[in-house]
């Protein structure tokens, strides 16, 4: 029984949010790729539809199975292309390839693949000791997830993160590097952002200030 305590206290940290700073960091609601992203239809036949609503034109009807191309995610919708049309399906009837790119370039430029490659997963569910892009991830479950996309086996929980890769210092941070914090990990796309599972309530977010808590360390993963 001690173990299991010792177990759960530990997952609850790794991820735990801080309520008094959670307003701080508000969710970006659509983060859109001009050339798309690779999804695919994960239950019955679905309507794809001209706008986000169930009551707009269906432009076609798309097979469980078939390859779509992903464009963004915005509310419970995902918006799509199939077959030369575009339109919205429902959020939860589509799954994202987790197929990465191959990283190439400077450090900098994998960092960037990186960044843009866990933005794919924005709008997806927080899930407490998960680590399924799709299905659901807690903050670390998140990061290790998409380093693992790319072949990376970086440890589980945010407290041991803090000592993957090489250090960076803070002002020095390039998108792709973790930004720790106590209790909390996230992943920087550039601009003073992070992506990361931040709760169950906002599940896979972006936020506008990376340093909306204190950051306890900065660690470069690729090399």
């Amino acid at each position: 029984m001690k173990a299991i305590a010792k177990r759960t206290a530990m997952f609850a940290v790794a991820c735990l949010m801080i309520t008094g700073t959670a307003a701080a960091s508000l969710p970006e609601k659509e983060v859109q790729a001009a050339s798309g992203y690779t999804g695919y239809i994960k239950s019955a036949t679905t309507s794809l539809k001209r706008s986000k609503s169930k009551k707009s034109k269906t432009l076609a009807r798309i097979k469980k199975g078939k390859k779509v191309t992903v464009y963004y995610t915005s509310g419970s919708w995902r918006k799509i292309s199939y077959k030369g049309k575009k339109g919205f399906v429902p959020k939860k009837r589509v799954k994202i390839s987790t197929k990465a790119p191959k990283l190439k370039g400077s450090k900098k430029t994998k960092g960037k693949t990186v960044a843009s490659f866990a933005k794919r997963f924005v709008g997806n569910p927080y899930r407490w000791g998960g680590t399924n892009l799709n299905t659901g991830a807690d903050c670390s479950g998140f990061t290790k997830a998409v380093y693992r996309s790319f072949g990376y086996n970086i440890p589980r929980t945010s407290s041991s993160q803090r000592r993957a890769g090489k250090k960076v210092s803070y002002k020095k941070e390039q998108p792709g590097d973790l930004i720790c914090y106590s209790g909390h990990v996230a992943i920087y796309i550039g601009g003073g952002k992070i992506v990361h599972a931040s709760s169950r309530k906002t599940g896979i977010k972006i936020s506008p200030k990376a340093n909306y808590r204190k950051v306890v360390s900065v660690r470069r993963i690729v090399r």
